[in-house]
């Protein structure tokens, strides 16, 4: 899935010739359905190219400044404008949404109850954004949704000295919403 997504983002950016470079950084936070124990925060940085109302890009995240664990997220999106409207020659407003794939790896636990381990998880995402633009930079403020396998581990207790003890496994979906907060260099109006 995230290879298709590369490679149709690589397509729609090369039928153009006017694609503008962009450099977004800034903060994110929020929680994570396989990891509930986590208060996830960190820098992101993402690089891109945009023509017209779409951009693509990769991003990257360090998701735990704040914690004893280790969380990495990297990923692809496509985003586009739903809305944009002029408020002066260089200045604009804009509604953005996205979708892309992305992958979660690090060193951490879904219970305090049992020791972390090494893992990794793929997740889509949906985004929704709002964004301030003006003199060849702008603030953007999003919410991004992932949607991920739910981890085993959370279907696992722990029962004195015989822990841990399996439940039912744990099957489903696992949410996470995430609050962005960037800085984006280059939108070239």
């Amino acid at each position: 899935m995230a290879r298709l997504l590369v490679v149709g983002v690589l397509v729609a950016m090369a039928t153009h010739a006017d694609a503008d470079p962009q450099v977004r950084f800034g903060m994110t936070f929020g929680v994570d359905g396989n990891i509930p124990e986590a208060h996830q925060f960190g820098p992101m940085i993402a690089l891109g190219t945009g023509t017209g109302r779409f951009t693509g890009e990769v991003n990257y995240s360090y998701l735990a400044m704040f914690d004893d664990y280790s969380l990495h997220r990297a990923g692809v999106g496509l985003r586009m404008d739903i809305l944009r409207s002029w408020t002066s020659y260089q200045s604009s407003k804009a509604w953005y949404a996205e979708a892309g794939a992305a992958k979660r790896w690090g060193h951490w636990s879904v219970i305090d109850t049992m020791a972390p381990e090494t893992k990794s998880q793929g997740e889509l995402q949906l985004a929704t954004g709002y964004e301030l633009s003006g003199n060849g930079g702008a603030w953007q403020i999003a919410l991004r949704f992932g949607f991920a396998r739910r981890d085993p581990q959370l279907g696992t207790a722990c029962r004195g000295m015989t822990c841990p003890l399996e439940i039912p496994a744990s099957t489903g979906v696992a949410q996470s919403v995430m609050l962005e907060w960037t800085w984006l260099l280059g939108r070239g109006y």
